[in-house]
């Protein structure tokens, strides 16, 4: 009777929360808010969302109407911030942000009603984003035939208006005649519309409706659109002096992550600083796929963003994230291993964002393998390696920027200590088993069928390849857990404790394809006796 009593303290006790954050995601794909409420558990932050069926799925738009009204039956009073995704507002998410099922007019609407709800909750920070909208339009069956097109024809566009290269018009040109008019003037017209709902949330900004204002760029190249329109709106940020409160990056999934960290550091008045070690000195100015900076802008805008700092040379710093850039050297690389490693098992801090992510979506099975050794895995602060390196970064140091802050503040150690685990074993399983191994099977199964497409698959055939998914990506999960967590031990405060079950397992595909997948689970610790 004592251990169950002991062991329902143990489970109560990663209940606990020291204050609330609401959150409006992007949409109700895992990377939108499950991470988000993941890496705020760490803190003891309650992250609350709209019901998920109101998030949509895919294709079919979140319902902005009854998230507003979920927004305005909120009790403010134990709120310390919220978090909002202006592409839900305004058009029911990510997705439908790229069409023009909305229009301007309806988009303001929104937005009018959310600045009056921020009106009614003045001592409230509201932390808003949005996205600049991505080269390509969605991947869906209706847009296979032309959408690499519009996106190649888009990109040259810009590249001839940038370097005036006859080649590129002539190639822009014969591209412009294999893509169907009316979606050429759709696809403009939804860039200009989003453009102009942009710079009403930069004037929300002045007028005081929301704190601070994060535009992350969608998949995107070296030329294209976004270029002109991201231009734009820095100079209407410049010219409506919000410059210090408006903030642009690479990426969108991962920009919940980004603003969580940000209101947990600001309200703390904490600023961490860290020191960044590349896998190869060459990877500071490479281009990552489907970005448009050099990594280092990017990591230097994702770590202003979160709220943190990078260490200046010879300054104390809280601690080393260690970044694998694309295609490293092999002498640098090797350099780059001995160096992480040496930290990792001294017992220093030490976070880890793998940004050189193959064509498959894989991280690097080099320095996967290199962490799975000596009992490294769950000795990090944090770990990720998913989609894209703004993605990928911008989950790494949120996670570990609160998990420190977390420790710094002394907020439920227990509750920390577990959360943290939780959210590396999450990592490991879903950014690197599902994509190295899972995934792809799944493809082959959608391949198979002549009812399926990886674009999107329904019926029978999405049934089963959601069936394959849940079991195959199981087993990976019990296997990393049992060799490399079950059992481990760690202090919380002045007790000691092992993680010793795995509960609540939940494995299944939030959208109508293999892209991504929800994996849930949760870890039971329990005390070590003294005797």
């Amino acid at each position: 009777m004592r251990a169950l009593a002991v062991l329902a303290m143990v489970v109560a006790c990663a209940c606990t929360w020291a204050e609330r954050i609401l959150l409006i995601p992007l949409d109700s794909r895992p990377a939108s808010g499950q991470f988000v409420a993941s890496i705020a558990r760490m803190a003891s932050v309650d992250v609350q969302s709209p019901p998920y069926e109101a998030l949509g799925r895919f294709t079919s738009p979140g319902n902005p109407e009854r998230i507003l009204k979920w927004l305005e039956g909120q009790n403010f009073k134990d709120v310390s911030a919220v978090i909002i995704s202006t592409d839900m507002v305004a058009y029911g998410g990510l997705i439908a942000s790229r069409t023009d099922d909305v229009t301007l007019e309806q988009a303001l609407g929104r937005l009018k009603r959310l600045a009056e709800i921020r009106r009614k909750a003045p001592r409230t920070k509201f932390y808003c984003f949005s996205a600049i909208m991505r080269l390509a339009p969605t991947a869906t069956k209706a847009t296979a035939a032309w959408r690499i097109n519009l996106a190649r024809y888009a990109e040259l566009r810009d590249m001839v208006h940038r370097t005036g290269s006859q080649a590129t018009l002539q190639q822009m040109q014969n591209l412009l005649a294999k893509i169907p008019a009316n979606e050429v003037q759709r696809y403009e017209a939804v860039r200009q519309r989003d453009v102009a709902l942009q710079q009403e949330l930069i004037r929300m900004l002045v007028r005081k409706e929301c704190d601070f204002l994060l535009f992350g760029q969608d998949d995107a190249k070296q030329y294209g659109p976004h270029f002109g329109e991201t231009r734009l709106l820095k100079a209407f940020a410049e010219s409506k002096k919000v410059t210090s409160r408006t903030f642009f990056g690479e990426g969108i999934d991962q920009q919940a992550n980004i603003l969580l960290s940000r209101a947990l550091l600001l309200k703390a008045g904490w600023k961490p600083k860290l020191r960044v070690v590349y896998s190869d000195e060459a990877g500071r100015s490479v281009i990552a796929p489907y970005e448009s900076k050099p990594v280092e802008q990017s990591l230097q805008d994702q770590i202003a963003a979160s709220g943190a700092q990078v260490a200046d040379q010879g300054e104390d710093y809280d601690y080393s994230l260690y970044l694998n850039t694309p295609n490293p050297g092999e002498e640098p690389m090797k350099n780059f291993i001995n160096a992480l490693t040496s930290e990792i098992d001294q017992g220093f801090p030490v976070a880890v964002a793998d940004i050189n992510i193959g064509k498959d979506g894989t991280a690097d099975p080099e320095l996967f393998k290199v962490l799975t050794e000596e009992d490294r895995m769950h000795k990090l602060l944090a770990y990720a390696g998913w989609n894209t390196a703004g993605n990928t970064m911008g989950t790494t140091i949120p996670a570990a920027n609160v998990y420190l802050l977390a420790r710094r503040q002394n907020r439920n150690p227990l509750q920390r200590e577990v959360a943290q685990q939780e959210f590396l074993l999450h990592r490991f399983v879903n950014d690197y088993c599902y994509h190295k191994f899972t995934r792809p099977r799944a493809y082959q199964m959608i391949d198979a069928s002549p009812f399926a497409s990886r674009e999107e698959t329904y019926g029978e055939a999405f049934a089963a390849v959601d069936r394959f998914v849940r079991t195959d990506l199981s087993e990976y999960l019990q296997d990393y857990w049992k060799n490399e967590f079950q059992g481990r031990k760690f202090f919380a405060g002045s007790q000691q404790y092992q993680l010793a079950e795995l509960r609540d397992l939940r494995v299944f595909l939030p959208w109508p394809r293999a892209y991504e997948v929800r994996l849930e689970f949760r870890i039971i610790a329990e005390p070590v006796s003294r005797y």
